[in-house]
């Protein structure tokens, strides 16, 4: 009897613990199914990373490893565990002293903690920062492309320019003044 028992435990312990595949996934309702074997589960809860004060919206895709815990072997009332890397789903990277995150159009947030260096790229489409009580760059800034700014610019320093600057259709390189007199005169506005 004791022999049949620890049997019977050591059967539970390891029904508790279930590795398989995402097989569907209910946003709305938050749930997901798991393919295990043969079986595929009812509708089971994922764990989320964060849920507190810091909230992570990350569900499971199709086809993503995934373990369920169950109590007792009861996949009824299991929970989903994502984060099993596999030859489908490989890590981003490798290296210890680097957080990746890669989003499935490929672009990323990159941060070295060795080198101090973050690179945020966006594969296709936009990136757009809002901050209600503005935003402070503290660095040396290059910016490659074209640059357009509705409203005022303040500059505290020199402005250098490589080719022209136009204020109100007017070149600065290629202006003419009018009223042009020989002396002391002032020239007239530019026309």
């Amino acid at each position: 009897m004791v022999a049949a028992m620890a049997q019977d435990n050591e059967h539970m312990a390891g029904e508790m613990i279930q590795r398989g595949t995402i097989a569907s996934v209910d946003y709305e309702n938050l749930t997901c199914t798991v393919t295990i074997g043969d079986l595929t589960t009812g509708e089971l809860p994922w764990k989320s990373p964060s849920v507190g004060g810091l909230r992570i919206w990350c569900p499971p895709v199709e086809g993503e490893p995934a373990t369920v815990l169950a109590a007792e072997g009861d996949l009824e009332n299991g929970q989903v565990l994502l984060g099993d890397y596999s030859d489908d789903f490989p890590p981003p990277s490798r290296l210890p002293n680097v957080v990746h995150i890669q989003f499935p159009d490929g672009s990323t947030i990159i941060y070295d903690h060795e080198a101090h260096s973050m690179a945020l790229t966006v594969a296709e489409g936009t990136l757009a920062i809002t901050a209600s009580g503005g935003v402070t760059i503290t660095a040396p800034v290059t910016i490659t492309g074209d640059v357009t700014i509705t409203g005022n610019v303040t500059v505290t320093g020199k402005v250098e320019a490589s080719d022209d600057v136009i204020g109100g259709g007017k070149s600065l390189k290629g202006h003419k003044h009018g009223g042009v007199t020989a002396g002391g005169a002032q020239t007239g506005a530019p026309v």
